[in-house]
C-alpha cells in the first residue's frame, strides 16, 4: 500500500469532518445553500448560531475552535495516536482508556459529547468493558475504522479488529454490518481499486437490506441533496452509508465529494469520516482531485494531525 495514499487517507478523513463542522446537523438544504452562496463554499463555514436558526438543526458546536473538529473527528485521531502507541495494533485497554480520559472528565476535549460517546463514557467509569459500546445503530461506529485499516490492511484478523474497535463504542447489529462495509470500501481503494469500482463492488457482495439500499444509492438518477430525502439526513448508519455512497459515486475530486457532503445537510460531519478517507485514499493530497491545500491551511493544529497519519502510515 503506497504510504502517501494512507496518510491520504486519514487526512482526507479528519479535514472532511472539520470542513462539516460549522454547518453540522443543519437539516434544511436551502439553508445550506443560501449560506454556502453568500461565501462562495459550503467547506469550512465559520461557526456562527444565526445560520441554525429558524431551520430544523442543532447547534453543538459552539466550544469547538476555529477549524477545529466534531467529536467523530477526534475519535478518529484518538484511534491513529492510540495506534501508533501500540505499534499498529489495537490494543482495546489501552483504547477505552485513552477514550476515557480524552472525552471524559477534565479531559483535552472541549465539546458536544452524543449519545454513544454519553454511554460510552459510563459503562467504562463503571467498570464495563467487555464490551463498552452502547445498544446504537449510528455513525459514531464507523469513526475509528479509517484508522484501523490502515493499520491492519492485509491481516488475516482485520474484520476481527474492526468488530473489536466498533464494540468499543456501538454494540448493534446494524452497526456491525455498516461497519464491515466501510471496512470493505476502505480495504479495496487503499488497494488500488477505483472508487466507483470499489463501490458496486461491496454493494453486490452485500446481501440483504443493506446490499439492496447500497445497490440503491448507486443507481439513483436523484442529485445527492436530493436523494438525502430518500435516505434521511440524520445520524443513523443505514442513512448515512447510503448516502455516502451515493455522493461518492458521483464526484470526480476530494473537495467535490466534501461540498457535497455539506450541502447534503444533517450529520454530515458522520458521513464526511466515510467520504473523506475515501477520497483521500483514492486521490491524495493536491493537484486537480486531491486534499486542497486551502482545506489543510483551515485546520486547527493540521501539522499535528498530519504528523500523526504519517506516523500510522508508516507502521501499516
Amino acid at each position: 500500500m503506497p504510504q502517501k495514499n494512507a496518510a491520504a487517507c486519514l487526512m482526507g478523513a479528519l479535514v472532511g469532518d472539520a470542513a462539516a463542522l460549522g454547518l453540522h446537523w443543519i437539516y434544511d438544504p436551502a439553508r445550506i445553500a443560501a449560506v454556502a452562496q453568500a461565501q462562495g463554499h459550503a467547506a469550512f463555514t465559520p461557526l456562527d448560531p444565526r445560520h441554525f436558526d429558524g431551520v430544523p438543526s442543532y447547534f453543538a458546536h459552539g466550544l469547538r475552535p476555529k477549524g477545529g473538529m466534531t467529536q467523530y473527528g477526534e475519535v478518529l485521531h484518538l484511534a491513529i495516536r492510540t495506534l501508533i502507541a501500540g505499534d499498529g495494533r489495537l490494543d482495546t485497554p489501552r483504547y477505552q482508556q485513552a477514550y476515557a480520559a480524552h472525552f471524559g472528565p477534565g479531559g483535552a476535549y472541549c465539546g458536544y459529547i452524543d449519545r454513544v460517546t454519553r454511554g460510552t463514557l459510563h459503562n467504562l467509569a463503571a467498570g464495563q468493558t467487555d464490551p463498552s459500546g452502547i445498544d446504537d445503530d449510528q455513525l459514531p461506529a464507523v469513526a475509528s475504522l479509517p484508522a484501523i485499516v490502515v493499520a491492519g490492511l492485509g491481516a488475516e484478523d482485520l474484520s476481527t479488529t474492526v468488530a473489536r474497535a466498533i464494540r468499543v463504542t456501538n454494540v448493534n447489529d446494524a452497526a456491525l454490518d455498516y461497519g464491515m462495509v466501510v471496512a470493505a470500501l476502505l480495504s479495496m481503494v487503499l488497494g488500488g481499486h477505483p472508487v466507483r469500482d470499489a463501490l458496486h463492488a461491496v454493494a453486490a457482495g452485500t446481501g440483504g437490506e443493506i446490499g439492496a439500499a447500497l445497490t440503491a444509492a448507486l443507481t439513483a438518477p436523484q442529485a445527492s441533496v436530493d436523494y438525502a430525502e430518500i435516505t434521511g439526513r440524520a445520524c443513523h448508519l443505514p442513512m448515512g452509508v447510503p448516502l455516502a455512497f451515493h455522493i461518492l459515486a458521483r464526484a470526480n475530486a476530494y473537495a467535490d465529494a466534501i461540498e457535497t457532503n455539506i450541502r447534503a445537510g444533517g450529520d454530515s460531519a458522520g458521513r464526511a469520516i466515510i467520504i473523506g478517507a475515501v477520497m483521500g485514499a483514492a486521490h491524495g493530497l493536491g493537484g486537480e482531485s486531491g486534499i486542497p491545500a486551502d482545506y489543510l491551511l483551515h485546520l486547527h493544529d493540521g501539522a499535528t494531525l498530519w504528523r500523526n497519519c504519517q506516523m500510522l502510515a508508516a507502521q501499516a
